[in-house]
């Protein structure tokens, strides 16, 4: 089985515009991806990569979110019926609708089940960790000399 290679994206400011545009008329990762023109493992890197972009794409999605609602209040209010009928031609299910925004309203009630929110660490907290951890490596191989130099001496 031949293993996909990866499709680097150059990232313009066009790109980015184009897809936190679509994310926040649609709330849709996925087809907002396809309209920037870049695919969706390309845009979940970078948001892992860059914070700004990150929550530049937690307010499109919101709106997107907001915009979901609305147009279900609209089609509900209109005795509409299963699907809405989107003013770009998409059409949603009501159920679905209705299922996302339940998991959109948990997710920001802290009950998302995606696991904790990514913590992003900062240089100065990397290189302390690095540091303890070269620091406990030196303390280790003191001991074993010493350890090695009892052995020695006891002979």
């Amino acid at each position: 089985m031949e293993k996909k290679r990866r499709h680097w994206v150059r990232w313009s400011k066009t790109k980015r515009e184009a897809f936190l545009d679509h994310l926040a008329g649609t709330a849709n990762v996925r087809a907002s991806a396809d309209v920037a023109g870049v695919t969706p493992p390309s845009v979940y890197h970078l948001r892992r990569k860059d914070e700004e972009f990150a929550e530049e794409w937690r307010k499109a999605l919101a709106l997107g979110y907001d915009m979901l609602e609305t147009e279900l209040l609209g089609h509900i209010l209109a005795g509409g019926g299963r699907t809405i009928a989107c003013a770009d031609g998409r059409e949603i299910d009501v159920q679905e609708a209705i299922r996302l925004l339940g998991l959109h309203r948990n997710s920001l009630q802290g009950k998302w089940k995606g696991g904790p929110r990514l913590k992003r660490a900062r240089p100065e907290d990397t290189d302390a960790a690095i540091m303890r951890k070269l620091d406990a490596i030196d303390r280790a191989r003191a001991r074993e000399a010493a350890e090695q130099a009892e052995k020695q001496d006891g002979q």
